[in-house]
């Protein structure tokens, strides 16, 4: 199972912004919600998905991000 969802998350990363974003909304509502997911924090999504969508907001790519905390955990390591 891990092996599956590892090559869906892979296949995931290489759509486009707008295609990730559209499978994500055709996604969230399959979820079971817990009464944990308060409605505060399904605004805040659809707050953040209406950002990206209208430019409001830029994205960064995975890699990227992944890379900065590399090099920010490195950097505190030889502090």
């Amino acid at each position: 199972m891990i092996a599956t969802l590892d090559s869906l998350f892979d296949e995931a990363l290489s759509l486009s912004d707008d295609n990730r974003l559209q499978l994500i909304e055709r996604l969230i509502p399959t979820i079971q919600s817990e009464p944990s997911l308060e409605a505060d924090q399904v605004n805040e999504v659809n707050r953040r998905i209406k950002e990206i969508k209208t430019g409001t907001v830029k994205t960064i790519p995975g890699e990227q991000v992944f890379h900065e905390i590399e090099q920010s955990l490195a950097s505190r390591r030889y502090a």
